[in-house]
């Protein structure tokens, strides 16, 4: 099954709630990388589309397969980048499971963290972060902060620009990923491939 066969079937399966669900991570990336999320980072899925790009600064390498954070490398410079697929390959990652995006700037991190909304079922915002200014993982294990309902929503309005919120208000109301788990990085400078956003998606998932 194709990315676009899987967002066929999950925007078409049946669901008595008339919400959606990514189930996996097959799901996920489909969505991702159709640009369905909204704002992301420069993406690549094989170390030879990542030259013929002529990027040349480090990368993030994260696995398709796996929900696991630790199945995530930060920074690594391009050239070391054959070496780090090589490992993967022999833990029983293949190279076709890898995928790639720019290292994001963390020095210029505001909030990061996983954002649910249950609003509409009489229920609240809720919102798992931190600030640490390092990649996700690290930062969450250093530092795990939560908030719901009013106060949750606060720090989004705070921390995301106004188009980046409208971005995540629009996977809710309009993409129907309304009890999902939204994961995003907020910055205090302009990221990603769409001008104007302070703030990548990373995942929407219910996984």
């Amino acid at each position: 099954m194709d990315n676009s066969e899987r967002i066929e079937w999950v925007l078409t399966r049946d669901n008595e709630l008339e919400i959606k669900k990514i189930y996996n991570k097959a799901e996920c990336y489909a969505f991702y990388e159709k640009g369905f999320f909204g704002n992301r980072p420069l993406t690549w899925n094989s170390y030879e589309e990542i030259l013929a790009s002529g990027w040349k600064g480090g990368v993030c390498m994260r696995s398709k397969k796996s929900i696991e954070r630790k199945h995530v490398i930060y920074n690594i410079p391009l050239e070391k980048v054959p070496d780090e697929i090589k490992k993967w390959e022999d833990m029983g990652f293949p190279a076709k499971t890898i995928t790639f995006n720019q290292s994001m700037p963390d020095e210029h991190l505001l909030i990061q963290g996983e954002f649910m909304d249950w609003t509409i079922y009489n229920g609240q915002s809720s919102i798992l972060y931190t600030k640490v200014k390092k990649p996700m993982n690290l930062a969450l294990a250093e530092q795990t902060l939560h908030a719901e309902g009013l106060a949750a929503r606060l720090l989004l309005k705070t921390n995301l620009s106004p188009s980046s919120y409208e971005d995540l208000q629009a996977i809710i109301d309009e993409g129907k990923f309304e009890r999902s788990v939204i994961e995003f990085s907020a910055y205090d400078i302009c990221v990603g491939n769409i001008p104007g956003r302070n703030t990548i998606i990373w995942e929407v998932r219910d996984y």
